[in-house]
């Protein structure tokens, strides 16, 4: 065996002095110098996707915070509500993920046959730029992205055109599905490859764009919005575009992110519910909302439970109520033991874990509530109980696009019957809602769901009693903003676009200045670039397609 030892490490040495060592090292891959030749746009497309959703949850935080569905805590006045830090994780998630990624995938399959791949890609990518021009007015779009031509600095572009820019990706994106010889995805975790999905999607990306542009055009909106009636757009559960979540500890990332924040091992609460959606959806016409037990979880039977077990926990409870509430308006906390905070109220932490209403089984993957009115009920949330976490981001439900038609119908006398098209919603939603519950094994026994007859026949009610086309729009905006429940993206658009819920609870501070109709620009953005000049918090930024008057709302 030494002889065998020896003779190889001779031919080793006689290899290597006739071998050029300069040859070999140009043979060797730099790891710091990564190359796109041998990319996979299978896997590329998937990790946009997986970024995509990530967008969308980050996206969401401000806006839920805004439109009342989650309890806005960062400021007792619109000004001090938000610091620029506060958006960076948005705009990185959208330039540096996901749209940066998109740009290196449209440059390796232009010319290929990976169309389908391409065109799923664009629809995204409009949806990306929709949703920051939504959020911020004024992003970068034509120098964005460009750090290899030696653009470090890129200007923003007027919100209008990075808009216009994103409905021409959308038909862009159809024509490209259906190019003849495409190769089709082999991974796709939103439609499962179906070109047919994807096509329906950008269908009612480009309905809702419109549905905002009418503000601005209106006869314009009409006409194109009239054109994708007949188009096929996202109206069946089949359809439905969600992000969705699993159930594994790692990656940290897989379970819904409500979920991580209200469901911790330590029994921790990370978030504040908001006291006025919560109202709004327990019985605020007079009956129950038949999707409340699915939405909202309380962790105690009664707000006297809560005192019971920890005095300190609901300290508003004996603050007076602001003045500029109204009476009927939800304020500190309600019974049967909902807890949650109040518009803009940033006061200190109380020992309030065990007290706080916390998110249910829809949409995030928690616990379905199923206390049958136990004035003494305690239980707690764990990671792990309930369909644990395994819950969806609704970009966009089935339901969404009825309410929209609806919208259109009513104000811009397109087809349709709009008080049909909202109680066809409305029923979408509840079994949905219900349909999503069950599928997690969160079910509720007979005769404790609220009857969705009596709710229906209450929303008929409210519209029939309405005596104008405002009346009947804040009826119609109020269901349409109950069933969004987990997407605050299109609530804050709402808002802004109609000016209702008409009875949005106000900041708790009865001076709080102007409503944000737009965000700051992110820190990271301002700080690092020269070509940028900071918004103020203190007036009111709207984007292009709100043309509503600055007191508009509050």
């Amino acid at each position: 065996m030494k002889y065998i030892s020896k003779f190889f490490l001779a031919g080793l040495l006689f290899f290597a002095s006739a071998c050029d060592l300069t040859d070999l090292d140009a043979n060797l891959d730099n790891p710091n110098n990564v190359s796109v030749d041998n990319l996979d746009v299978n896997l590329l497309i998937n990790k946009i996707q997986a970024d995509f959703g990530d967008f969308f949850a980050e996206a969401n935080i401000p806006a839920m915070e805004l439109s009342r569905m989650m309890a806005l805590t960062g400021g007792d006045v619109y000004e001090r509500a938000y610091q620029a830090q506060d958006h960076n994780d948005i705009w990185n998630r959208g330039y540096q993920d996901v749209l940066i990624q998109i740009e290196t995938l449209l440059e390796q399959t232009e010319g290929t046959t990976f169309t389908i791949h391409a065109g799923t890609a664009k629809i995204l990518k409009a949806y990306v730029l929709m949703t920051l021009v939504d959020l911020f007015g004024d992003v970068p779009y034509s120098e964005a992205l460009r750090g290899e031509e030696g653009i470090f600095n890129p200007k923003v572009d007027d919100d209008a055109e990075v808009y216009q820019t994103a409905i021409n990706l959308l038909d862009d994106g159809i024509s490209d599905l259906g190019q003849p010889g495409a190769q089709a995805l082999a991974r796709d975790i939103f439609y499962g490859g179906s070109t047919a999905k994807w096509a329906a999607l950008a269908n009612t990306l480009k309905l809702k764009a419109y549905l905002n542009l009418s503000l601005t055009n209106e006869s314009g909106a009409r006409g194109e919005i009239t054109k994708l009636l007949g188009a096929d757009l996202i109206d069946s559960d089949e359809e439905e575009f969600t992000y969705k979540y699993g159930s594994a500890d790692v990656p940290a990332r897989s379970r819904h992110p409500w979920y991580r924040n209200m469901y911790q091992p330590s029994g921790e609460v990370a978030e504040y519910m908001s006291n006025y959606y919560m109202l709004v959806c327990y019985e605020q016409k007079g009956v129950q909302d038949p999707r409340w037990r699915y939405y909202f979880y309380r962790q105690v039977g009664s707000i006297d439970k809560a005192l019971a077990d920890e005095p300190e926990s609901i300290p508003c409870i004996i603050s007076p109520r602001p003045s500029h509430y109204s009476q009927d308006q939800a304020w500190c906390a309600f019974d049967p033991g909902f807890f949650g905070r109040d518009h803009g109220n940033n006061d200190g932490i109380p020992p309030d874990d065990d007290a706080r209403t916390t998110v249910g089984v829809y949409p995030c993957g928690g616990r379905i509530d199923l206390n049958d009115g136990n004035d003494d009920y305690a239980g707690t949330t764990r990671q792990g109980q309930g369909a644990n976490g395994a819950g969806i981001e609704p970009i966009w439900m089935a339901y969404f696009t009825d309410f929209v038609k609806a919208e259109a119908a009513l104000l811009l006398g397109t087809d349709g019957d709009p008080k049909t098209l909202m109680i066809g919603a409305v029923n979408k939603s509840i079994n949905r809602v219900r349909s999503f519950a069950n599928s997690k094994g969160q079910s509720l026994p007979a005769g404790l769901e609220p009857s969705t007859d009596a709710y229906i026949a209450a929303v008929e009610a409210l519209w029939d009693a309405a005596g104008s086309t405002d009346a009947r729009l804040d009826v119609l905006m109020k269901e349409y903003y109950i069933a969004l429940w987990g997407n605050g993206v299109e609530a804050y658009n709402l808002y802004r676009r109609t000016g209702k819920p008409s009875d949005m609870q106000p900041m708790r501070a009865a001076t709080a200045g102007s409503f944000l109709r737009s965000l700051i620009y992110p820190a990271d953005f301002v700080n690092l670039n020269s070509n940028v000049t900071q918004k103020s918090n203190s007036t009111v930024n709207k984007v292009f397609w709100d043309n509503n008057p600055d007191d508009f709302i509050k």
